[in-house]
């Protein structure tokens, strides 16, 4: 009985730093944080860049963006929204602009900001005015960056 109780110690003792060790990677990592049970949400990426200084030369122009880094590239996005159509609007809005982009989706949890995405859609579906589009993209990406990346 004894022999068993050591093993057993063992084992809840390992895997208690085993835990601990994982949770504190997802924690102190510097991208964008997704899941599979999330929202799927339409990111309108910008580009791909090797280094944080290429990433700021070539963002000179844009008003706002986020970006995530994963395997040493920078995904930069320059616009977020649950609705498709909604996306292809921001994709013909940054088009007119002279930027090349495309579509990528994103399971998200952060219920926060899942709730405040619902009230911009609404009125980026209601109008087709270029200067209302553009704020309401900034608005949606400093809600991203405030709620999910910094909260």
């Amino acid at each position: 009985m004894k022999k068993y109780l050591f093993t057993f110690l063992i084992a809840l003792v390992i895997g208690f730093f085993l835990s601990h060790f994982f949770l504190t990677q997802y924690n102190d990592f510097d991208g964008i944080k997704v899941s599979a049970t999330g929202e799927k949400l339409y990111f309108i990426q910008y580009g791909v860049f090797s280094s944080l200084e290429s990433l700021e030369e070539n963002t000179i122009g844009l008003q706002n963006y986020v970006y995530n880094k994963q395997d040493n590239l920078y995904y930069v996005y320059i616009g977020i929204t649950k609705k498709e159509e909604n996306a292809k609007k921001i994709v013909e809005l940054y088009k007119s602009l002279g930027y090349d982009t495309m579509i990528k989706t994103f399971d998200i949890t952060n219920k926060a900001f899942l709730e405040a995405l619902v009230n911009y859609d609404e009125v980026l579906s209601g109008t087709n005015d270029n200067t209302a589009i553009a704020s309401i993209i900034n608005q949606v990406l400093m809600k991203y960056e405030e709620v999910v990346i910094s909260g």
